[in-house]
């Protein structure tokens, strides 16, 4: 029977890290338009094309609605699965039986990946806990966030920090498309920055690539890749040491500046308590960090028992002295005297002393910002280019403060015997803090994290681990793995390494709404739901430092998906794993791994004898979370909920807190301890990176450049296709053919010298032995040593809606060796030394 209706429904987008509140109208139970939604302080009633649009590839043909196994057992990215449709019933037993096995061999032996951050933290992780295993999502971890993470934890005490784009005047974007693509405050940013326009704030943008952010930025540094940590320690220099504007009121009483730093680089620490030290100018002695003090010495040369010692900032001072604007013009390509006037512009703007009043207090204003992520992060010495741009943000004191660099995700933290900031971990998070450093440890999990103490995750040391076992004394090697949304195949690394790795391991269960690159691989696949069929709460409740509210809001079923009855009335994924739990005998450590992770209040607790509906899971949660008038007739009636924040909730930096690093003191002995204990293992490692003080080093793109390899491929993001389904939207999908997004740019004066001309067909050929064919795309929109793809084309399933075939797999063409691996950080360098020529 036809539903008769005229609705519109309050939710959310999932079609970027952002997460737009929006509006679904559905007439006649079909969803006929999405808009923004204007109460949703998140977003303010804007959006996308791409989630204008986001109803449409729920109609792919190609969609999965029934459970599916695989009949060939013979798994190749070219081998046909032969599926067989099978009933849900079947496709449950099947799974619940495995994991039963599993769990009583070794519970560890089952990998579970998931990029989905609505129900990833929600149901995911207290499951995978309960049943005796880790949740980590697989594929984020090689080229994303692996310098973000741990750098913001330690230094904003969450896990991003972006840019106060209410109130900053100056942002530099380090390889960032922050305010234009994929972001977690993207339409804020976007909203915030354009009305400023004209004149209001200048936005430079550092890139290879005139990209998307550059080209609504005031300026666009061309760079050459890999080389941004050389610009940011030159400017880090030129503030301190020629144009001295820095916040020495915030050095000396927030950061660990003052710390006396002895002849090995270490702290000079108090022979009783073993606190660090630092020199009081008033008294003329050292002191313990904690003591009071007249004052705290940032420069200057001091004798402790006729041993000489030196304050941190005067060590930074002499250490960046080196990164010249000529050096770094050298290294870089920008110009030395335009790098002089955007430090001096930076420094500047950031109003040094200045304060504004906000909710009645008069708090620091630095309106000067930085941004980066993953055009900084995917590279081999990707930890010391994070450090290297936090400390431009750190020694203006604009670290969560108005205008400043702000937290996103905040975390609870606390002081460090050594007055540093230190992160508490969340429950069940994937994420470990990196200061103070984990003890390098035998590996006891699968992907080796122990041998990366300051290491955000080490997802690519999973491809390792698995493949060379011997080598890495993998300490286990997994017999099952279930995956959702994260379509690792595509977007890790070299598919065909993927494919060893996936052939190794016995079963492996996929959600898929389409049959992708890795549901491929499966042994059953269930139907996943479109994220306007699922109920899920989620990224709502994101705590972010700022002038936005505090606000909560998530997703709801607003239509039911094309599965057969009962299962046409599922709403989350969550249904299926609670199901298989019950199944496998585990359902009540779920309960109780539940209760922990959500933090409900005793009358809402699940009991562990008892199986609840998911539904009344839901309301639980509501109630615990946001009061007993706030379950899930609330939720699903409204759903949002805004309040207002103090000052402090919205600027904890402005407030007395912990100090944050300017010198790395524990980079520098985990850096021992790994080279110590690896070579006690025999593993081939490189400990070079584990610095106090950030450099800059050259990758394998500039070592390797030659007459034939003179070129640099890198990779881009656009606004209309954001992950690998991206692809499967039809009108976005068009959208990006018809603006050429699977070409590849070549510069106008580089195609020239090559004889390439604009849509012409060519070759671009690996240092590494690769090679594809692409169209070229000829522009003055890239760096002259750069070819640019975008990062989410080629791709290859054969059972996709759209987008088969079209452009390059980028990450097919990366090196995943010891010469493009960040040992600090783990990160994959993504910038490729190659030849193009027109074929």
């Amino acid at each position: 029977m036809q539903v008769k209706d005229d609705l519109w429904i309050r939710s959310a987008c999932e079609l970027c890290l952002n997460n737009c509140g929006i509006l679904v109208h559905r007439v006649n139970g079909k969803v006929v338009a999405i808009e923004g939604d204007p109460a949703n302080p998140h977003n303010r009633g804007k959006i996308c094309a791409k989630g204008a649009s986001g109803f449409l590839y729920r109609y792919s043909p190609y969609r999965v609605t029934k459970p599916l196994k695989r009949t060939n057992p013979h798994k190749a990215l070219d081998e046909d699965p032969k599926w067989e449709t099978i009933s849900w019933e079947e496709a449950l037993t099947t799974v619940a039986e495995r994991l039963r096995k599993v769990k009583d061999k070794d519970p560890r032996l089952l990998y579970v990946t998931s990029f989905d951050y609505f129900t990833a933290y929600d149901i995911i992780a207290p499951w995978c806990q309960a049943f005796g295993t880790e949740f980590r999502p697989f594929s984020s971890g090689f080229y994303c966030g692996n310098n973000v993470h741990n750098i913001h934890y330690a230094t904003e005490g969450a896990m991003e920090a972006n840019p106060d784009a209410s109130l900053t005047k100056y942002l530099i974007l380090f390889g960032s498309g922050y305010g234009s693509i994929v972001n977690y405050d993207v339409m804020h940013a976007a909203l915030e920055i354009a009305a400023k326009r004209p004149g209001g704030i200048k936005v430079v943008a550092v890139d290879p690539v005139g990209s998307y952010a550059a080209a609504k930025a005031e300026e666009w540094l061309p760079i050459r890749p890999g080389t941004d940590a050389a610009l940011a320690l030159c400017m880090v220099n030129l503030l301190l040491n020629d144009y001295r504007i820095y916040d020495e009121k915030f050095l000396k009483q927030r950061t660990n500046a003052p710390y006396l730093i002895g002849a090995d680089g270490l702290y000079v620490r108090d022979p009783v308590t073993n606190k660090p030290l630092i020199w009081d100018p008033t008294a003329k002695r050292a002191k313990k960090w904690d003591e009071p003090s007249g004052d705290y010495a940032l420069e200057g040369t001091y004798y402790l028992d006729d041993k000489e010692c030196q304050p941190a900032f005067q060590k930074l001072k002499e250490h960046v002295s080196k990164y010249t604007p000529d050096k770094a013009s050298d290294i870089t390509t920008i110009p030395a005297d335009t790098i002089r006037r955007v430090a001096k512009e930076f420094g500047e703007a950031a109003n040094i002393g200045g304060t504004i009043t906000i909710k009645g207090k008069e708090l620091p204003y630095r309106p000067a910002s930085i941004a980066y992520y993953r055009g900084l992060s995917a590279h081999k010495h990707s930890m010391l280019s994070g450090l290297a741009v936090e400390l431009l943000q750190t020694i203006i004191g604009g670290i969560d403060v108005p205008g400043g660099l702000l937290g996103s995700g905040v975390v609870d933290v606390s002081v460090s015997e050594e007055g540093l900031l230190t992160m508490i971990p969340p429950k069940h998070a994937h994420k470990w803090p990196y200061y103070p450093a984990r003890r390098p440890t035998r590996p006891q999990s699968l992907d080796l994290l122990e041998l990366f103490p300051v290491a955000t995750y080490s997802r690519p040391f999973l491809i390792q681990a698995i493949l060379e076992p011997d080598l890495y004394n993998t300490p286990y090697l997994p017999e099952m793995i279930i995956q959702i949304r994260t379509n690792f195949v595509k977007s890790s690394i070299s598919p065909s390494q993927i494919e060893k790795v996936l052939q190794k391991i016995p079963f492996m269960a996929s959600f898929a709404l389409e049959l992708d690159e890795t549901s491929q691989f499966a042994d059953i696949v269930f139907p996943d739901l479109h994220y306007l069929e699922r109920l899920a709460l989620g990224k709502g409740e994101r705590s972010e430092s700022g002038m936005k509210p505090w606000f909560f809001y998530g997703q709801k079923p607003v239509v039911e998906p094309p599965f057969d009855p009962p299962w046409d009335k599922l709403v989350s994924p969550a249904e299926i794993f609670l199901d298989l739990a019950e199944r496998a005998g585990f359902l009540s450590d779920v309960n109780e791994s539940i209760n922990k992770a959500w933090g409900l209040k005793e009358t809402q607790r699940l009991d562990r004898s008892k199986k609840f509906p998911f539904l009344d899971m839901v309301d639980r949660r509501l109630k615990s979370r946001l009061g007993s008038e706030h379950g899930l007739e609330w939720y699903m009636r409204d759903g949002l909920m805004v309040k207002e924040r103090t000052a402090q909730a919205m600027y904890r930096g402005a407030f007395p807190g912990p100090r944050i690093h300017v010198y790395f003191e524990f980079m520098k002995q985990a850096g021992e301890e790994v080279d110590k204990l690896t070579r006690e293992l025999g593993l081939p490692w490189d400990t070079s990176d584990y610095h106090p003080l950030p450099d800059w080093k050259p990758c394998a793109a500039q070592t390797r450049k030659n007459e034939k390899f003179d070129l640099i491929l890198v990779n881009y993001k656009v606004p209309q296709m954001s992950f690998s389904f991206g692809h499967s939207n039809s009108l976005t999908s068009q959208l990006g053919e018809k603006l050429r997004a699977d070409d590849v740019g070549i510069n106008v004066e580089t195609a020239k010298k090559k004889g390439i001309q604009d849509g012409d067909e060519i070759w671009i050929e690996t240092a590494y032995g690769k090679k594809v064919n692409a169209k070229a795309k000829v522009t003055n929109l890239v760096h002259p040593e750069v070819v640019a793809c975008q990062g989410g084309g080629g791709r290859f399933a054969k059972r996709i809606g759209v987008g088969r075939g079209r452009g390059i797999n980028f990450n097919d063409l990366v090196s995943f060796d010891m010469e493009n691996i960040d040992y600090v950080s783990t990160a994959v360098d993504s910038h490729i030394p190659v030849a193009v020529y027109k074929a």
